[in-house]
């Protein structure tokens, strides 16, 4: 029997054997499948309470503050060094004086001068008074010599018009005197404020605070004040907030904006002490919303969001305006609720929620109902058992 005879009389029998390979083949297929999850990461589903928070990224401010100015234009020779904590009293600015004691002494120079041409105003108006009154006297006894024969009528007519120039020389020299006497104010007020600047030479400090040095110019240009800057006089210099009135600045999405009121309980960390937590509550809450604005571009973004101030209810000397910190605002508390990271939960095309449940090598794909969920963490309601595991990404 030739091979092609062979073929043709077991034809049947071979497809039949293959269908059956096949058919095993596809069963084996359907069957769960053990894989290696090893090297997949997991968690394991934990009960317990759930702090549901919000969180967003702001800048400290201080609500209320000391402002020290400029108490003149001279070189600073002295500040107290930025960041560091003052009491009530210390120094914290010392200026250059000697110009201000030559300004001084010009200053008593021009008053003595002053003085001396007032009193020299007064001794020529206390002359002149004194012609003035001679001139009256003579032009009022003329009438009755006139009436007598014993001087013209022309005479007369000549001393009323002399004590009438004596008259108005007079008046002329009294505002002289006046305007003398206006000097020596002048020159005293000058003297006073120059002597006032001299002895001003130290600002200290009116408040506990920490210092904050203000900024010179705007823009690129803008930098702080130093040693050997000649301010202009009541240029601000430096700054005292109070430690214990600071403030948060940050944003609120309008997503998130139903869940947060004022009063709420926030906690407040810090860039520069990320392992201290300080405490606070939701202040205010904008009416209007705007655009968020990129930091890193400076343009507007489609996000939109409200303002919010948190207040910081808690004094520390590391609280200094400027610093970036990050809010987490407590809006819910849940207790002894079933929660998994929130990287477990996934979502198919029609909205529902599953996750991925491990058993020994066996992955289960299950459908689960969620509740609330902070940035970490979601409330499963139901679907899993406490101490389930439960992958925390795709398996395939």
């Amino acid at each position: 029997m030739n091979i092609q005879e062979f073929y043709n009389k077991n034809k049947t029998f071979l497809l039949i054997g293959l269908a059956a390979v096949l058919i095993v083949l596809l069963i084996l297929l359907a069957l769960p499948r053990e894989r290696d999850l090893s090297n997949i990461l997991t968690a394991q589903v934990r009960r317990g309470d759930l702090v549901i928070k919000v969180r967003e990224i702001g800048e400290l401010v201080a609500q209320n503050q000391a402002t020290i100015s400029a108490i003149n234009d001279k070189q600073i020779l002295y500040l107290a060094p930025e960041g560091s904590w003052v009491e009530p009293g210390d120094t914290l600015v010392i200026f250059e004086s000697e110009k201000y004691r030559i300004y001084a002494e010009e200053a008593m120079s021009a008053l003595k001068v002053a003085k001396a041409e007032y009193q020299r105003a007064l001794n020529e108006l206390e002359a002149q008074r004194r012609k003035e009154e001679a001139a009256r006297k003579e032009y009022e006894t003329l009438p009755q010599l006139a009436a007598k024969g014993y001087v013209v009528e022309s005479e007369v007519e000549q001393a009323r018009l002399k004590y009438l120039e004596m008259q108005a020389q007079t008046r002329s020299m009294e505002s002289v005197v006046e305007a003398k006497k206006a000097n020596v104010e002048r020159a005293e007020s000058n003297v006073k404020n120059q002597l006032r600047k001299l002895n001003q030479s130290v600002i200290v400090a009116p408040r506990a605070g920490i210092v904050v040095y203000a900024n010179v110019g705007q823009g690129e240009n803008a930098r702080k004040i130093q040693v050997g800057m000649v301010p202009f006089e009541g240029m601000d210099l430096m700054y005292l907030p109070d430690v214990g009135s600071m403030l948060v600045n940050t944003e609120i999405n309008e997503v998130d904006l139903n869940k947060v009121h004022i009063g709420q309980p926030v906690e407040i960390r810090l860039d520069a002490f990320p392992n201290v937590v300080f405490s606070g509550k939701v202040e205010t809450i904008g009416t209007l919303a705007h655009r968020k604005i990129n930091p890193a571009t400076g343009k507007a973004t489609s996000t939109k969001v409200f303002d919010l101030v948190v207040k910081v209810t808690e004094e520390d000397k590391r609280l200094k305006p400027g610093l970036s910190a990050t809010v987490d605002i407590i809006v819910d508390s849940l207790k002894n609720v079933l929660y998994v990271p929130i990287e477990a939960v996934f979502t198919t095309k029609e909205g529902r929620t599953f996750v991925y449940l491990k058993e020994g090598n066996r992955i289960e794909k299950r459908l689960v109902d969620i509740g609330k969920s902070n940035d970490s963490y979601v409330e499963i309601v139901n679907g899993l058992n406490e101490k389930d595991v439960v992958l925390l990404n795709e398996p395939y």
